[in-house]
């Protein structure tokens, strides 16, 4: 199959189809006898170049991939039902060209039946499959948002197509190079194309037109961003609270994000700009320039959540009110703000450790033997400094904020996540146990510190873990041992599954099915129940370990 060749004045864009979250529908019904038509798509060429000097309001083209076309995955509906279907991409002399599919013998009731074309997309491979990239999607029209990308084709999705009984009608689909780092501008949802859990993520905002001034319910942008470790996508450029003009209320302005796709549960991933909006009739036009960007790591997002993954706590905004965490000001004009917490100066109880509000007295130390880590504790009194220390989580110790799996480096049982087709971009182990005897013991290893993403040499083996599994009971039993004594884990995530967990669930820790039933810190052995078959396969993740033997 020839490449397809990229020029500055020339852009190529192909006809596809994609799987949207809720898949309605896969197989068509069809009656004994019924007539049928037969679908099929073929790819359209478009100058982009030229036509985005003629569109001022386009301010870039998509970026292509070289990479040859293989799957076309394609929403469609008829008749009141939604079906989703993959298809493979043939070529000849005119071009490419969707194969033959069971699934796109449409049923035609009547003189003819309309179909609607929802969703397309071109896979270089098989879309499940992680290393799977998409190269080219059917824009989708949008109402709200004009200017994105459906403006550089003629004729966007959804559209109709009306068939008649044996007929073969082939239709020509317009679609875009996929620049993942514009994702939203295609028209789709961002999660319908960036795998991995997703949780809301909820804003609130209150306005001081005066420093000294009373709190108005704010209006104001979200632009938020999220960095996959390699690209910088955007996942909302413009979005607003709806406004009570009556009242002068406004609702959270509540976003769906993707869980972040780092090892480190505290490494920023999300980036978000707040922008101070006018609001006519209540506090007026006011200053509309952008608020510094903020970071947000996923143990950030977690902590907005309640134990059902929804929001529980919102990013409340204070845009110009003095004295409030994330103030929103610069507090250039009431004391300056040393430690940079949002609260100025002049009201800070407690800035870098020194202060009436800071704990453990929060003098500066110097009687009271120093204060080499700056927590407000004084030396003298201080149990744990820098993470050395009897008061310290972990015991005496360094590097006590580590990550763990427990895995092996000789047992074939022990899967290295990176070993699976569709494994999460993180270093892990499961391991699968098969129960040979009424009880059945394993023994294997307890690896932290991984410097390098699937590098068992950068690895620390720190301690043993023995799982048990006693078939008479439906009891799992796992028993930590460390090599350091004083080792602990902060935080320990267990999944149990009779199948291979999905790369979702091994993406996300802190989502494993057993986490309800550990309570770290409370002895070094854990039981669990399972009723499955006598074999499984177990994920045990585990934070907050020391480095030090």
């Amino acid at each position: 199959m020839k490449k397809f060749k990229i020029c500055m004045g020339m852009l190529a864009i192909f006809a596809l189809l994609f799987t949207s979250c809720s898949k309605e529908e896969t197989n068509i019904p069809k009656e004994p006898g019924e007539e049928t038509a037969v679908l099929s798509f073929g790819a359209v060429l478009n100058d982009l170049a030229n036509r985005s000097m003629t569109k001022g309001h386009f301010d870039q083209i998509p970026t292509c991939s070289s990479e040859d076309p293989a799957v076309a995955r394609i929403q469609f509906s008829y008749g009141g039902n939604t079906y989703n279907v993959d298809v493979d991409i043939l070529e000849d002399e005119q071009g490419y060209f969707t194969d033959y599919a069971e699934e796109l013998k449409i049923p035609v009731t009547g003189a003819s039946t309309t179909v609607t074309l929802e969703e397309f997309m071109v896979y270089n491979g098989d879309p499940d499959d992680e290393n799977t990239s998409l190269i080219w999607i059917a824009p989708i029209a949008s109402e709200e948002n004009p200017n994105q990308f459906d403006g550089y084709v003629d004729n966007p999705l959804p559209f109709d197509i009306i068939v008649q009984a044996g007929t073969k009608p082939y239709i020509d689909v317009e679609v875009l190079c996929f620049d993942r780092r514009n994702v939203n501008e295609y028209g789709y949802p961002f999660f319908d194309i960036i795998p991995g859990q997703l949780v809301p993520l909820c804003f609130f905002a209150n306005y001081c037109p005066t420093p000294d001034g009373r709190h108005f319910v704010g209006n104001y942008s979200v632009a938020l961003y999220y960095l996959d470790g390699e690209d910088r996508v955007t996942l909302y450029s413009d979005s607003t609270p709806d406004l009570d003009n009556d009242n002068n209320s406004a609702d959270p302005v509540c976003l769906v994000v993707p869980e972040s796709p780092f090892d480190n549960p505290d490494e920023d991933y999300l980036f978000y700009v707040i922008t101070p909006e006018d609001w006519m009739g209540t506090y007026g036009d006011i200053d509309n320039t952008p608020l510094p960007e903020v970071g947000l790591s996923w143990s950030d997002v977690e902590d907005l959540l309640n134990d059902d993954g929804e929001t529980n706590e919102y990013i409340h905004l204070f845009i110009g009110c003095d004295g409030n965490p994330g103030g929103g000001d610069d507090c250039t004009t009431n004391g300056g703000d040393v430690d940079e917490d949002g609260i100025c100066d002049n009201e800070d109880g407690c800035i870098n450790g020194v202060g009436p509000d800071c704990p453990g007295g929060g003098d500066d130390c110097t009687t009271s033997g120093g204060d080499a880590d700056g927590d407000g504790i004084c030396d003298n009194t201080d149990d744990c400094i820098n993470g050395v220390g009897d008061g310290c989580d972990n015991g005496n110790g360094d590097d006590c904020d580590e990550t763990a799996y427990v895995g092996s480096a000789s047992d074939a049982n022990a899967i290295q996540f990176n070993e699976l087709t569709d494994g999460p971009n993180r270093w892990g182990f499961i391991y699968d146990f098969r129960a040979t005897a009424d009880v059945t013991t394993k023994t294997l290893d307890i690896y932290a510190g991984a410097s390098t993403q699937y590098n068992l040499n950068d690895n620390t083996d720190i301690g043993d873990v023995t799982i048990t599994f006693n078939r008479l009971t439906d009891e799992v039993v796992v028993t930590f041992d460390f090599e350091n004594p004083n080792n602990d884990f902060d935080t320990l995530h267990v999944n149990i599954s009779e199948d291979v967990p999905s790369r979702q669930t091994l993406q996300a820790p802190g989502q494993y099915n057993m986490n309800r039933d550990v309570e770290v810190n409370d002895g070094d052995s854990f039981t669990f129940t399972w009723t499955g078959d006598d074999s499984f396969f177990i994920v045990i993740h585990g934070e907050g370990v020391c480095m030090d033997m």
